[in-house]
């Protein structure tokens, strides 16, 4: 729970970079419950059914695409950190934004716009 006693948004945080976890972690703490996994486990759409994140974060493309089919109906926000480009992708009402900068800090921003922001 956050300071106001409502429950913080759940993030599903899908990783191949132990490093992209630890940072955005860290960079999420008081203010997502970011909950991570290893990507390329398999089943990650049951795995999303399951958990019934509030928006999910991939640091691989074909988990991206994977992810995309079910957080598009949704209507979730679905970060892609493209660390080899250098760029944040924001799929949002079934539109991809491409932003640069890969920093936790840059994705925490993106993600609160997203989660908390008016009309986002």
């Amino acid at each position: 729970m956050n300071v106001a006693g409502r429950e913080q948004p759940r993030i599903a945080l899908l990783y191949t970079v132990p490093l992209v976890c630890e940072a955005l972690s860290s960079a999420l703490e008081n203010i997502a419950d970011v909950q991570s996994f290893p990507a390329g486990r398999g089943d990650v759409v049951g795995l999303l059914r399951s958990l019934r994140p509030d928006a999910v974060i991939v640091d691989d493309a074909a988990e991206a695409d994977e992810v995309q089919r079910w957080t598009s109906p949704q209507r979730l926000p679905l970060v892609h950190i493209s660390l080899r480009e250098r760029k944040l992708r924001l799929l949002r009402d079934g539109i991809w934004e491409e932003t640069d900068g890969t920093s936790a800090e840059a994705v925490r921003n993106l993600l609160t716009g997203s989660i908390y922001g008016r009309g986002g």
